[in-house]
């Protein structure tokens, strides 16, 4: 029971993969003109090479590219203007946004930059994700259908090292299946902000970008908003492919604990329920039990046995079938025993104080963040 529940969670991602054709039998491939705003703050491993991509995926040179940032003291300044630089035939430009005067700085530069946006449709994009042509071609059909709102399935590449490790089966073993799962069970109430595009009717009908200003998670705060105001929301079966800066174990695991509480104070009655709905930790408490009582032996051990066997199994046919690429296959046998790890995580998500990019924020029931 719990290998086959593990494999319909698996399932709802590969949903996406198998019906990529959808929206192309509807509409040839003829993107409509769409701006792409991106966010800088610092920089990224990598971050070179996603700004040509962006340039590879639009051989049609239909996107106008804002990269913002607050200062040209950046370190990520140079590598932004080489890009423009070498792409002088594109609408490509570096906008500097100024100090953020207390918001959050990425939605700081999202906020700042979108004036400036030339087009109706805009793409916010991450600066450690890699676009690809089928992200740029899906987002514009998928516009060109009358959606209002558009996101697409962040999944990390892989990354050497424990700590690399640990960020991949996090996100593509645990927010990832969340999403795809929101879109059956929820309407896709809340998003993961790598690839996320609106129409700017969209956006002013919730009052702009400005309302988000100091949520800590401007993704959740903006998609929910959306959503409420009835917007019609279109999930890419086109993954995302994200790879963070590397970082070793303790700086890993903090990143982590970070995202449980953001995590904890943006979505309260999602987090407590977290541990019910998490099924190695389920089957633990399961076999304890039986133990315990020294009934039904066979129930608890077997359960537990089955949740330590499938996770692993399941993980490696999502990242055959959905990523296109799979780990190292010892690296899977970590995953037996991440759901019983993922509980001190959730423990950890009860701090209310955090630490993001140099910057201590105080968190609020809500999503809000504050700068102490």
């Amino acid at each position: 029971m719990l290998a086959g529940l593990y494999l319909c969670l698996a399932a709802s991602l590969y949903y996406f993969r198998l019906e990529s054709s959808r929206l192309h039998l509807k509409l040839k491939p003829d993107a409509v003109m769409m701006t792409l705003i991106k966010p800088l703050r610092g920089l990224d491993d990598g971050l070179r090479e996603n700004f040509e991509a962006i340039a590879a995926s639009d051989p049609r040179k239909r996107l106008q590219v804002i990269i913002a940032m607050e200062s040209e003291q950046d370190p990520a300044y140079a590598v932004a203007r080489d890009f423009v630089s070498a792409h002088a035939d594109r609408d490509i430009e570096v906008f500097i946004t100024g100090p953020n005067r207390g918001r959050m700085g990425k939605i700081h530069n999202m906020i700042e930059a979108l004036p400036r946006a030339k087009h109706p449709y805009v793409i916010f994009s991450d600066a450690d994700i890699a676009t690809t042509p089928g992200l740029v071609r899906e987002t514009g059909l998928a516009f060109a259908q009358g959606y209002d709102a558009v996101f697409g399935l962040p999944y990390h590449l892989p990354t050497p090292g424990i700590g690399g490790l640990f960020l991949q089966i996090a996100l593509n073993h645990s927010v990832s299946i969340s999403a795809a799962l929101s879109q059956y069970l929820g309407g896709l109430k809340f998003c993961a902000g790598a690839w996320m595009a609106y129409t700017q009717e969209i956006l002013k009908r919730v009052g702009g970008l400005e309302p988000f200003a100091h949520a800590i998670a401007d993704d959740l705060a903006i998609s929910s908003e959306v959503a409420r105001a009835g917007a019609r929301k279109y999930l890419l079966r086109e993954i995302v492919p994200v790879r963070e800066t590397g970082r070793g174990i303790p700086e890993v695991l903090e990143h982590l604990a970070k995202w449980a509480a953001i995590i904890r104070w943006s979505l309260p009655p999602l987090y407590f329920a977290l541990p019910l709905l998490n099924l190695g930790l389920m089957s633990a408490l399961l076999w304890w039990l039986c133990e315990r009582s020294g009934e039904r032996l066979w129930l608890g051990r077997g359960g537990l046995a089955a949740a330590l066997v499938s996770r692993p199994l399941v993980g490696a046919v999502q990242d055959i079938f959905v990523g296109r690429r799979r780990m190292p296959w010892l690296h899977y046998t970590v995953m037996a025993f991440v759901d019983l790890g993922s509980f001190v995580f959730w423990l950890s998500g009860f701090r209310a104080r955090i630490s993001w990019r140099g910057i201590r924020y105080r968190l609020y029931t809500g999503g809000r963040a504050e700068v102490i």
